[in-house]
């Protein structure tokens, strides 16, 4: 449910509840016959009372100031139709284009719709196959994207919990023995039967300090009794607890496995790359400087929402490629079916775990049927939809980010440090959305916990045999931040941080070298796929899939070298996801042609102002060429979804920037110097922004 949804029904519910609660007793004691006389569900007795008039105007001034707050917390929707809090979007108003009547696909036939777009991308690599790809380089810390951060409080949850689980473990925390007396509490086990059901289990009475070992489920429900030691009556606690049953035991590994890389994924919804860098400086710097992950500049998004990106992760394929399991579609499938990584490591010995918060708009989930057998051996599902009474508890604005007494980021970082601490092989994925799926403005909340997370990650020695990635689905996909430019950059290039284990860089010291360089090469969630696969020694398993005319596989692995020529349709990329740039000429007939000269001339001057005795100021003798960067037009005219699958893009008019790139080669006099220079124009305010390291002089 999305804030402007939750926020107008609460409020208008609220409003009408404190009025018919103030008029109920006065409209019972009147007779039909005087009812007639009220005046707006009030008697004129009643309201002509000095005493009651002053209680009328308090009950409306009241009711106005809660409505007026409401208002003031930022409402725009996320565009994720995919996986949307809210079952819907309200599209942003766009000019319309003129459109074919019939779409050449049949949208509700996945077949047609995958033909479509396999077309789309051949074509597209007929004009780009090995032209490269330069992603912008954008600042986060623009004043176009800043605009919209906020500083929020910090998330505060109050209470102490009576119990807290450790691994195998629930029991009575210390604080609470100590003040409390004759504590008995109830544990009942929350049982997940599929992704649609579950069930809680029999009541199980434990007393004081005594233990309740995790056998049959990884979650609690528990109610707890007892006196206050400054109190005389009893006081009582409900809760829940989360930790791991002692009952899992992996597989044996196959011989000569032994000893594969354990696997951590650690994401958080709608968090771009720069977006992390703006708004999370303390992890940051943690990443790059303790951690020293490698942070990939060029990685791009494959298309639309969080099954987008978590499909290629998991599956190496696309929604598309895999069976269908839509809600909507009429058939025996689950997402059992799919070729999820997880079921092959469990046959290698791997130890699983899937966390993921808000199961309401869960990915496998929201669109999908979702799983008939938990998919990892460790499986938060069950327990967020109990917890969270099913997602009621996101009407709630003191609980909404707490589980009991501590915020659900926390938790889940919590229970994530506490499953590399099992034994055995381990393959950990965890995603976060809570905080920023709805605002990212949310997310500083978190940077001390993240930090200290990563921190205590390298501390535990857990880099030493343990593969991280710290990732964003995508970027923000708000309204407001996409009617933006950078904006829209942001949304496809989200956060992707890779650490190798540390003895996997003593093995292969040229795989982290290759990392370093693929950074800056154009990258996307199949490569991460094929990745995690050769890090733990799985080539045998990788998709061979290419795009119809292209020479090399849709995944690569980050441990090879990866060409700078390759493209986004080579990637599997659809151009309106595509975030690289392409050059146009600029024609002499354009004013921009002679203005661009003109200016990089004129910046070359007021570099030798102060030497103007000894330096002839330059003239313009010609403009060799001028050449203006753009993105392609798929990206600025690209709107939303057009649909709930988030298969094809809607397409509306063109967005107006205000910043264009240029570069432009000069002939000055005197003595024919030759000149090549990149300048930024913002057009608004009609100014160049030029840095003395872009300019080089061609001839001596």
């Amino acid at each position: 449910m999305t804030r402007s949804f939750t926020k107008h029904h609460y409020s208008v519910c609220f409003v009408l509840l404190i009025y018919f609660v103030s008029i109920l007793p006065w409209c019972k004691v009147l007779p039909k016959s005087r009812r007639k006389y009220m005046i707006y569900g009030m008697p004129k007795v009643w309201y002509r009372s000095r005493r009651n008039q002053v209680v009328i105007l308090v009950v409306i001034v009241f009711s106005i100031l809660y409505y007026v707050s409401l208002n003031n917390t930022l409402r725009e929707p996320n565009l994720d139709l995919t996986r949307s809090s809210s079952g819907g979007v309200t599209q942003p108003n766009v000019a319309k284009l003129p459109v074919k009547d019939d779409p050449p696909y049949n949208q509700d036939d996945r077949q047609s719709v995958a033909e479509y777009i396999e077309k789309r991308l051949e074509d597209s690599l007929r004009e780009d196959k090995n032209s490269g790809c330069e992603i912008p380089k954008l600042d986060p810390f623009a004043p176009e994207v800043t605009k919209f951060d906020k500083d929020l409080p910090k998330i505060v949850c109050y209470g102490v919990d009576w119990v807290k689980c450790y691994l195998d473990e629930c029991k009575v925390v210390p604080e609470i023995l100590r003040t409390t007396r004759d504590i008995i509490c109830t544990y009942n086990d929350i049982v997940y039967e599929s992704d649609a059901k579950y069930t809680i289990g029999p009541s199980i009475e434990i007393r004081g300090a005594d233990v309740y070992p995790l056998i049959k489920s990884d979650h609690v429900k528990v109610k707890c009794t007892g006196t206050h030691e400054n109190s005389i009556l009893p006081s009582k606690w409900l809760g829940h607890g989360i930790g791991f049953r002692s009952t899992v035991h992996p597989k044996s590994p196959p011989a000569g496995r032994e000893n594969t890389y354990d696997i951590l994924f650690l994401g958080f919804d709608s968090t771009a790359k720069n977006g992390f860098i703006r708004r999370m400086p303390k992890s940051y710097k943690v990443v790059n400087e303790l951690l020293g992950a490698t942070v990939l500049n060029s990685y791009n998004i494959v298309g639309d929402g969080t099954p987008a990106a978590l499909f290629p992760f998991l599956t190496g394929k696309t929604e598309l490629e895999l069976p269908d399991v839509r809600k909507k579609t009429k058939n025996n499938y689950s997402l059992d079916n799919m070729p999820f990584i997880f079921y092959r490591l469990k046959d290698d010995g791997y130890r699983t775990a899937y966390f993921e918060d808000m199961p309401w708009i869960g990915t496998f989930q929201y669109r999908f049927k979702g799983f008939v057998r938990q998919p990892a051996d460790h499986y938060l599902r069950a327990f967020y939809l109990e917890e969270s009474q099913n997602g009621m508890k996101w009407g709630s604005k003191s609980k909404r980010y707490c589980v009991g007494d501590t915020p659900q980021f926390e938790l889940m970082l919590n229970i994530t440090d506490q499953f590399f601490k099992l034994d055995g092989k381990k393959f950990g994925f965890t995603f976060i959305a809570d905080i920023t799926h709805d605002d990212f403005n949310m997310i500083p909340t978190a940077d001390d916990a993240l930090a200290a997370f990563l921190t205590d990650f390298m501390e535990k020695g857990r880099g030493k045999n343990t593969m991280l990635l710290l990732f964003g689905d995508h970027g923000p996909r708000y309204a407001y931040v996409r009617d933006t430019l950078q904006g829209k950059f942001e949304e496809r290039l989200p956060l992707m941080a890779i650490r190798l284990p540390d003895d996997l860089v003593r093995e292969r010291p040229e795989a982290q070298k290759n990392l370093e360089r693929n950074a800056e090469v154009l990258t996307t969630p199949h490569d991460i796929h094929a990745t995690i696969l050769d890090v733990m020694d799985m080539r045998k398993e990788w998709n061979p899939y290419k795009v119809k005319g292209a020479d090399l596989t849709r995944g690569l692995t980050l441990l090879e070298p990866i060409s700078s020529n390759r493209s986004c349709s080579e990637a599997g990329i659809e151009p309106h996801w595509c975030s690289c740039l392409s050059w146009e000429e600029v024609e002499k007939s354009d004013p921009m042609f002679t203005k661009t000269g003109k200016a990089l001339v004129d910046f070359i001057n007021s570099l030798t102002d102060e030497a103007r005795s000894k330096c002839v100021p330059r003239t313009l003798q010609s403009v060799q060429w001028s050449m203006r960067k753009r993105p392609n037009n798929g990206v600025l005219t690209f709107v939303a979804a057009k649909d709930m699958d988030g298969y094809v893009g809607k397409f509306g008019k063109q967005l107006n920037t205000d910043r264009e790139d240029y570069t432009v080669k000069v002939t000055v006099n005197p003595n024919n110097g030759v000149y090549e220079g990149s300048l930024i124009y913002y057009k608004a305010a009609d100014r160049f922004e030029i840095d003395s390291r872009d300019i080089s002089r061609i001839n001596a």
